[in-house]
């Protein structure tokens, strides 16, 4: 059934592949196997190529419109600590509040989750590697590189770790690069400037907070567009404070691979550079890899997932929009949602993001009940779980 499953998948992408601007050439990582659920998350040795990284890089200057895109997940997070050691039915009733206190003495904060001291350590055995042993320089073969964050915490503390030694040619901050957005406070961000002073300062978001993301991480730069600038902008964010997180709508799949689509038109339209660092989250990795053509592979804390792509020619439609703009727009609006929902059909069998789940309804207990029972009945068939039980124990046992 799973061979079945994979080549509907191919079949699916060829049959729309002219429809999308990005795509991404085979053969070249073995992240790209993870509809066979081979291999497992966790570093791979060369970083999971499986050709030569000369090799790579020659393909990489072969082409004008190509990129490569070392695609970096944040280190492990107080959430994902949370997550684990609570278990889901506890987790999803705090999830959507500002802290969490154990009743043993401490109290987390889950808003803009920072890392864990195990996620710290996390960054700084991966920029070992990267650094310390030489895989950036060969990964990249000194060319000049570009770095993009999330502009949560974990991914900022994150990059300050990681990239400790590495000199790119340029930092952006980007709102489009965020975890999946809405209802889990631990995906809202921080306003770039610090909260108002005044006795009862209003919170520039769901939760309050000390200091605002410049006073924070004053090493990176924060360029602030209008919320209604989303359309036509280079790298930055929507809004000093936090626009896109809502309380009561989770994103859905479907739009988070649009939004990454649009990470991408802006990365090729405003980012010179051949390679691009990506310090991002486990969800919005897997959108990025469905939005160039690749399969939806969950990398673990502070793993780091490489990815080549290829912008496509797009026709020329300067007469079209001239004398029917509105008719273009539609078009190409339906020649996208054409592709999406047949690239998204073809995963019905693999969770691609865990949150597309039940939510539970804020203040009620027997939503709250149905839910653990939902979490319960499906957890045993939940291929991703089973994926990190069976990677557990190979680490025990090894």
């Amino acid at each position: 059934p799973q061979d079945e499953q994979h080549q509907h998948i191919q079949v699916e992408k060829k049959k729309h592949k002219h429809k999308h601007p990005y795509t991404s050439p085979s053969g070249l990582f073995i992240q790209e196997r993870a509809s066979k659920q081979l291999p497992g998350p966790g570093q791979h040795f060369s970083f999971g190529a499986v050709k030569e990284w000369e090799d790579i890089l020659a393909m990489l200057d072969a082409k004008e419109d190509r990129k490569l895109l070392l695609v970096v997940r944040h280190g492990q997070a107080i959430s994902n600590y949370l997550g684990d050691t609570l278990g889901p039915d506890e987790w999803y009733a705090v999830e959507g509040t500002c802290q969490y206190d154990d009743q043993k003495g401490t109290i987390y904060n889950i808003f803009d989750a920072d890392l864990t001291g195990l996620g710290q350590d996390q960054a700084k055995s991966l920029n070992s590697i990267l650094v310390g042993g030489g895989w950036y320089a060969k990964m990249t073969g000194d060319r000049p590189a570009r770095v993009i964050l999330s502009p949560l915490t974990r991914c900022l503390h994150t990059a300050t770790l990681v990239l400790d030694g590495v000199k790119p040619n340029a930092t952006n901050v980007e709102e489009f690069v965020r975890e999946t957005l809405g209802m889990d406070t631990c995906d809202a961000r921080r306003s770039v400037s610090d909260p108002n002073g005044s006795p009862a300062p209003q919170p520039q978001g769901p939760c309050s907070f000390d200091m605002g993301l410049a006073s924070a991480y004053p090493q990176y730069k924060y360029r602030v567009y209008e919320p209604k600038d989303d359309a036509d902008r280079s790298f930055g964010l929507l809004g000093d404070s936090d626009h896109l997180w809502t309380k009561t709508e989770r994103e859905r799949q479907k739009h988070q691979v649009k939004r990454a689509k649009k990470f991408l038109d802006i990365l090729f339209d405003h980012a010179p550079e051949k390679v691009v660092v990506v310090v991002t989250h486990s969800g919005f990795t897997r959108s990025l890899l469905l939005a160039v053509q690749r399969e939806p592979y969950r990398p673990m804390n502070a793993e780091l997932v490489p990815v080549i792509v290829d912008k496509a020619r797009r026709k020329d439609h300067t007469a079209d929009a001239a004398s029917n703009p509105k008719q273009l727009q539609l078009d190409e609006d339906a020649a996208e949602d054409a592709w999406l929902d047949a690239v998204l059909s073809g995963y019905e069998g693999i969770d691609l993001n865990e949150d597309d789940r039940p939510r539970r309804s804020s203040g009620s207990s027997s939503a709250i009940q149905q839910q653990r029972q939902v979490s319960s009945s499906s957890s045993s068939s939940h291929p991703c779980m089973l994926r990190r039980l069976v990677a557990r124990l190979l680490t025990l046992w090894r």
